[in-house]
């Protein structure tokens, strides 16, 4: 007994009945049409087939993907800790060393560090005592002899030289040897007379 049911009709639906997603009208139907009709049968037999996916179990380029995904999350990581130490180093340094000029005082004339360290005194330069005080981040002049403002602490009780050839450069000497420029910008009294 053939069903009344075309058979376009069933092989629309049939993909719909393999994954199982019919009504239980329909599901009725085509189970009822592919019974009796031989090319549905082989149709639908065909399509479950199909739909069978061979389980892969070579999960090796999974993991290879994940350990490359996750150094290289390290490597960004990293990346953008170093940027930003350096930005903040960068911005300690422009600070500490452009904002504020940093100054002695000796004898009522202001000296102003100028150029980079120099490893060693030009011939004929006297001692002219020791460096008292630090003053932070002071923004005017010093006042008194002998003292510093906006220099690192480490100089306090550091020699200061006057250059044998220049009256107006004097010399810090620093902790690791080296001679810190400072050239006479301004008077904040009189020279002395001598």
């Amino acid at each position: 007994m053939m069903n009344k049911t075309s058979c376009n009709i069933i092989k629309d639906i049939l993909p719909l009945y393999v994954d199982e997603v019919v009504s239980e009208d329909t599901r009725n139907l085509v189970s009822e049409h592919i019974e009796y009709c031989e090319n549905c049968r082989k149709k639908y037999d065909e399509m479950k087939a199909a739909v069978s996916i061979p389980i892969e179990n070579n999960a090796k380029p999974l993991k290879n993907f994940k350990n490359k995904w996750k150094r290289k999350k390290v490597v960004l990581v990293c990346s953008t800790l170093i940027v930003a130490i350096a930005v903040m180093c960068c911005a300690l340094f422009a600070v500490e060393h452009f904002v504020y000029p940093e100054e002695i005082s000796i004898n009522g004339a202001v000296y102003t560090q100028k150029g980079g360290n120099i490893t060693a005194l030009p011939a004929g330069s006297v001692e002219l005592g020791y460096l008292r005080g630090i003053s932070f981040w002071c923004t005017s002049s010093p006042t008194e002899d002998f003292m510093a403002t906006n220099l690192d602490g480490k100089y306090g009780g550091n020699p200061i030289y006057q250059s044998g050839d220049n009256d107006q450069i004097i010399y810090l000497e620093d902790f690791s040897g080296f001679y810190i420029p400072f050239a006479l910008s301004e008077y904040i009294a009189a020279p002395e007379s001598e």
